[in-house]
């Protein structure tokens, strides 16, 4: 009798210990026993493929054979082998015995009495049983390893390294130096110089930075996931996902396709947090995910028929809502008409009572406006530096009254600690109670609280200053590498430079307002000033080639931006309106 073999494991434990072998040798000792005929091509096996599923290639490779008729039995080690759900067992035992195909199990043999089969129901209840109970309390022992502190994970993230869990210290993360330094650089680069992750992969792949592989390429997804995980910031988070059935099931790809394949995200209140040491702090993580949403608006996916200057940089002045751009095709002898337009026209969308009553505007003089306006902004920078001579130059006349002043609360500071020492020296000559000296102390205490927080705020006041005089140190600079090069900038270019220098267009109903943000360079020496460093810049983009060579991506240098304080406003734009 011609006869086939099936053996499955479920994990990929199971396929290093070779339990599959040992399934397979079982087999072939018991058809050698009874004399039967097995074809090398009979032999079906999955390796890495749960029971509970019947997508598995070596089970589909059986059935369409068994209706075939390529053999007369199947034999298998056990029931749990061919299906671990009773569901299973019975379509499959009903298909093959309708193809007149046998079915034979070694240990747990069935013959046409209702007792066994009524055994073979009460073993697939149990084992469906059994498997709901072992994952329900994998999943609660994995809740409660997460609340005690325990990093919950398959690896460590890139730029950590995982410590199993000893005696009386529980499995968490340490920093991996190396990789750290790598991710802190990701996060200076998209933040900094404002990078999307395709122009941080080409960096990645021509540089000297590795993926943990060891080799490249780097992979987007890898990239994205390190800017965008919140474990770099200081917090893992643990049930932060279910996993259900896609809507549009891809066909099966491997032994780890599973049917709930599809993650979501979980409400927040339900996620459970981890402490791990930070790569970063939370205002920088903010920023990034800022930059990142960004950088989604603006890609050129989302825009692949029509080009407009001032994408993603127009704001409605009546509405607040943002403005797009729309073009109207040509009909007939109307010529092709292009036009910005708010999104507060659409009620639905908006979720507004009445539509914006702006109307679109004109995208080409618009467009010829505001270039024209930053073509002289930055042709005679004047204007932008008075905005920041002010500040530099309340730095310098305040230098002198402020130190005055901090020297007096200094000295308020001290006449406070001897306070404080004379209070302990009374109750320990027992001049003073113990309720007296607190009540003191606890004055004191908030005396000297609120000198401290007059300190703090001189120190912020004068890192402003400090900023404001770091500005009149490097614009005068980037101007004039940019201005000799404007007239010849092509449409991709002017895009390039008005996303450097503009933040924002708010278009009111007789004028413009333009909140300018100031590029500038820093070659990585100290600020003029002495002053710390400036955290939020951004990189000009700027070359010593032509402009059409400068590419966004080969801007490698660690080029940074001061954001302008106070918007600018040039009253002389008169918005063009439509019909």
């Amino acid at each position: 009798m011609r006869v086939a073999l099936y053996a499955r494991v479920s994990t990929e434990r199971q396929e290093r210990e070779q339990t599959i072998d040992s399934q397979l040798a079982a087999l072939q000792a018991w058809v050698q026993q009874h004399d039967h005929v097995l074809w090398p091509e009979h032999v079906y096996t999955d390796e890495g493929y749960s029971g509970a599923r019947l997508d598995r290639p070596g089970l589909d490779r059986l059935r369409d054979d068994a209706r075939e008729g390529a053999f007369e039995a199947v034999v298998v080690l056990s029931p749990d082998r061919l299906a671990r759900k009773y569901a299973y067992q019975v379509l499959l035992l009903e298909e093959l015995r309708h193809g007149g195909c046998a079915v034979t199990f070694l240990q747990h043999p069935l013959g046409d009495d209702p007792n066994d089969h009524l055994l073979l129901q009460i073993q697939g209840a149990i084992a469906e049983y059994e498997r709901a109970l072992l994952s329900e309390r994998f999943r609660r022992g994995k809740l409660q390893k997460a609340r005690s502190g325990h990093f919950i994970g398959g690896r460590a993230p890139y730029g950590y390294r995982y410590v199993p869990k000893q005696e009386s210290t529980p499995g968490h993360l340490v920093l991996d130096e190396a990789e750290a330094a790598v991710v802190r650089m990701l996060y200076r680069w998209l933040i900094d110089e404002r990078l999307t992750i395709r122009q941080i992969l080409k960096r990645l792949n021509f540089g000297p930075w590795y993926p943990r592989s060891g080799r490249h390429p780097w992979s987007p997804s890898v990239v994205h996931h390190i800017l965008a995980d919140p474990v770099y910031a200081g917090t893992a988070y643990a049930n932060r996902y279910r996993y259900v059935p896609p809507r549009k099931p891809r066909l099966p790809r491997g032994p780890h396709t599973a049917e709930a394949s599809c993650r979501q995200p979980k409400p927040p209140a339900e996620w459970i947090p981890i402490p791990v040491p930070a790569l970063i702090t939370e205002d920088t993580f903010a920023l990034a995910q800022a930059q990142l949403a960004r950088n989604s608006a603006l890609s050129f996916r989302h825009n692949t028929k029509y080009s407009y200057l001032l994408r993603c940089l127009l704001t409605c002045g009546v509405c607040g809502l943002a403005m797009f751009g729309i073009t109207y095709k040509a009909r007939g002898t109307q010529p092709e008409r292009r036009y910005y337009d708010c999104h507060g026209k659409d009620c639905i969308m908006s979720a507004r009572e009445q539509p914006c009553p702006r109307r679109v505007v004109k995208a080409a003089e618009l467009e010829h406006a505001v270039w024209e306006h930053v073509v002289q902004l930055l042709s005679d920078p004047d204007r932008l530096l008075q905005q920041f001579q002010d500040g530099a130059q309340a730095a310098r006349d305040g230098d002198a009254q402020e130190q005055a002043e901090r020297d007096q609360v200094t000295a308020r500071l001290d006449r406070l600690e001897r306070e404080e020492r004379r209070l302990l020296d009374a109750y320990q000559a027992e001049v003073i109670s113990l309720e007296e000296l607190a009540q003191r102390r606890k004055h004191l205490e908030q005396r000297r609280r609120a000198l401290h927080e007059q300190q703090e705020q001189w120190t912020q006041l004068r890192q402003e200053r400090l900023r404001a005089q770091e500005v009149l140190h490097d614009l005068r600079a980037f101007c004039s590498r940019i201005q000799n090069r404007l007239a010849a900038a092509s449409f991709e270019e002017r895009q390039t430079i008005l996303q450097l220098v503009i933040e924002r267009i708010i278009v009111k109903e007789d004028a413009l307002e333009i909140r300018h943000v100031i590029p500038l360079r820093n070659s990585g020496e100290e600020p003029v000033s002495g002053g710390p460093r400036i955290s939020r810049l951004r990189s000009d983009g700027v070359k010593e080639a032509p402009l059409a060579e400068d590419a966004r991506s080969k801007a490698h240098q660690p080029e940074r931006r001061l954001e302008a304080r106070a918007p600018v406003r040039d009253e002389q734009f008169q918005p063009c309106v439509g019909p």
